[in-house]
C-alpha cells in the first residue's frame, strides 16, 4: 500500500512538472512583438512649403523580457505591391533618396515591454510628383523573438495636397483697392487678370443682372452677366468696347470653380477671354493704357446691387501678357514673387476681414463686412 502510495506521488510530481513545463513554453511562445503604431500613416503631404517631416513607430512585447531582446527594422521596398493590393491604393514606392532611418537596431531591455520609437526621417518631399503617391513600407527584419505578422509592417503614405483649402464667400460685400503705389497702375499697357470664382446660381437671388469681379467702372471691368446677355456670362469693359458680345461666349458653370483670365495688350492689340485655361475668344481691339489707380473693385462696380454671388480666390493683377501656357499650369497658385505680378490675393485668411496682397507690395484689402469663410480642397485630392 505505501508502495502503491510512494508511485502516485512521483506520478502526480511528474505530471506536474510536464505542465509546468508546457505553461512556461506556451507563455515564452504567446510573448510576441508587435508594432503598436498604426499601419498607414497617411497624413504626409507633397507641398512646396513642406521639406521635411519625421515620423515615429512605436512597439512592444505582449509581456515583460526575460531576457535582452535585440530588434532590427529596414524600410521593405518590395512591399509596396501587396500594399496597394491590401489597401486599393496606387502607390509608387517612395524613393530611397527622400528618407533615411538613422536608428534601425533598437534593443528591448530584460524586465521590460518596449523601449524607444524608430524614427524615420523624410526630407526633400516637396520635389515629389503631387499628382501621385508613394509609400515606404517599414517592417520589422529580425527579432529575438516571435513576431506577430499582422502587427510587423507600417506604411508611410505621401500624398499631393490641397493646394486651396479655404476660400471667401462674398456675397453682398466688396473690397476697395487702395493701391500702395499708385505709379505702377495708372498707366498699364498690358495687364493680365485672373480670378477662380464658384456661384451656386449666377442668375437668381438678386434684382441686378451684373456680377462684379475686378476693376473700374467704365475703364476697365471683369464682370459677368450683363443687360445684355444671360447672366453667367463672361464680359469685360476694356479700351476698345466691351468684350466679348452678347452669346458669343459659353456661360459658365454652377456649383463648380472656374478659372477666368483677362489679358489685354495695347502694344500689339489684343484682348483675350481664358476660362480654365483655354483661350475662348480673342479680338484686336486694345487702344490705350489703362488706369486703375482709383475706385478700383472687388466685387463692387457702380452700385452696391453688382455683388458677386459665390466664392472667390486667387485673384492676381500682372503688368504682363500672361501666356496660354502660363495661365493653363497655374490656377490654383503661383510664385508671389514671380515678374510682372502686381498684387495677389489667394483669399485663403480663414478669418477676418482684411486680405493679404501676398506679393510683398502692400495692397493690403478690407472688406465691406467681413466675408463668409468657406472650407475646400482645390485640386481635389487622389485616393
Amino acid at each position: 500500500m505505501k508502495y502503491y502510495n510512494y508511485l502516485s506521488l512521483v506520478t502526480l510530481f511528474l505530471v506536474m512538472g510536464c505542465n509546468s513545463e508546457n505553461v512556461d513554453e506556451e507563455h515564452h511562445y504567446d510573448n510576441k512583438l508587435y508594432i503598436t503604431s498604426a499601419t498607414i500613416t497617411d497624413d504626409l503631404l507633397i507641398k512646396a512649403d513642406v521639406k521635411e517631416a519625421t515620423r515615429s513607430l512605436s512597439y512592444r512585447l505582449a509581456s515583460p523580457a526575460n531576457q535582452d531582446i535585440s530588434i532590427t527594422f529596414d524600410a521593405a521596398p518590395a512591399l509596396t505591391a501587396s500594399y496597394n493590393m491590401n489597401y486599393d491604393d496606387h502607390a509608387e514606392v517612395l524613393p530611397v533618396n527622400y528618407y533615411e532611418i538613422p536608428n534601425k537596431t533598437v534593443t528591448i531591455e530584460k524586465g521590460a515591454v518596449n523601449s524607444n520609437d524608430v524614427v524615420i526621417n523624410f526630407k526633400g518631399t516637396h520635389e515629389l510628383n503631387r499628382e501621385k503617391r508613394f509609400v515606404l513600407p517599414v517592417t520589422i527584419v529580425n527579432a529575438d523573438i516571435p513576431v506577430l505578422e499582422s502587427k510587423k509592417t507600417v506604411y508611410f503614405v505621401f500624398k499631393g495636397a490641397a493646394l486651396i483649402n479655404v476660400v471667401a464667400n462674398i456675397d453682398e460685400n466688396y473690397f476697395p483697392v487702395y493701391w500702395k503705389d499708385y505709379s505702377k497702375v495708372n498707366s498699364l499697357r498690358v495687364i493680365t487678370v485672373e480670378a477662380l470664382v464658384r456661384s451656386s446660381d449666377w442668375t437668381d437671388g438678386r434684382d441686378n443682372a451684373l456680377s462684379t469681379i475686378f476693376g473700374v467702372e467704365g475703364e476697365f471691368l471683369v464682370r459677368i452677366g450683363d443687360g445684355d446677355r444671360p447672366r453667367d456670362q463672361y464680359q469685360c469693359v476694356a479700351p476698345g468696347g466691351n468684350f466679348p458680345g452678347a452669346n458669343v461666349v459659353d456661360g459658365l458653370p454652377v456649383d463648380e470653380f472656374v478659372h477666368i483670365a483677362t489679358v489685354y495688350n495695347a502694344d500689339t492689340g489684343e484682348r483675350s477671354y481664358y476660362k480654365n485655361g483655354e483661350k475662348v475668344y480673342s479680338d484686336n481691339s486694345a487702344t490705350r493704357a489703362i488706369n486703375l489707380s482709383s475706385s478700383c473693385y472687388i466685387g463692387y462696380s457702380y452700385e452696391d446691387g453688382r455683388w458677386l454671388p459665390g466664392e472667390i480666390s486667387e485673384v492676381r493683377v500682372w503688368n504682363v501678357a500672361r501666356t496660354a501656357e502660363e495661365i493653363a499650369s497655374n490656377p490654383y497658385m503661383v510664385d508671389p514673387h514671380s515678374e510682372g505680378l502686381i498684387a495677389y490675393w489667394k483669399f485663403n485668411e480663414g478669418t477676418g476681414s482684411k486680405i493679404i496682397d501676398h506679393t510683398g507690395n502692400g495692397n493690403d484689402l478690407t472688406g465691406n463686412t467681413t466675408p463668409t469663410w468657406i472650407n475646400v480642397e482645390l485640386p481635389e485630392l487622389k485616393k
